[in-house]
């Protein structure tokens, strides 16, 4: 936040009842806490890229959704021979594999 808005909320802060001032307080916590996670989030990737000794590799940093399109850019294929299998085995088997694979794959993510 620049020091301009700060002013003005502090303003707004002396202008208002307390029960305002409680909410608008709290509001400023929350976005300070945000604030941070992400800079902190932040500083985290860039340890993780620099410890990877200047190798560039986009599947070892991301969330899960940003490292399956890396990998579906990456090997079109395979993912041509996923979805190409998923058709044929229909949305039931899918359904049913996935309810099993889903708490293995989830276990797996908590124990890293």
């Amino acid at each position: 936040m620049s020091n301009a808005s700060k002013d003005a909320d502090l303003v707004l802060l002396q202008a208002t009842d307390p029960q305002a001032r409680e909410v608008l307080q709290r509001i400023e916590n929350q976005r300070e806490r945000l604030e941070g996670r992400r800079l902190a989030r932040q500083q985290a990737l860039t340890l993780r890229r620099d410890s990877a000794g200047g190798q560039h590799n986009p599947m070892a940093y991301g969330t899960l959704a940003e490292r399956l399109i890396n990998f579906g850019r990456e090997h079109p294929l395979v993912c041509a021979g996923l979805v190409g299998a998923g058709l044929l085995l229909g949305p039931r088997k899918l359904i049913r594999m996935a309810s099993i694979a889903m708490p293995i794959v989830m276990k797996l993510r908590r124990s890293h």
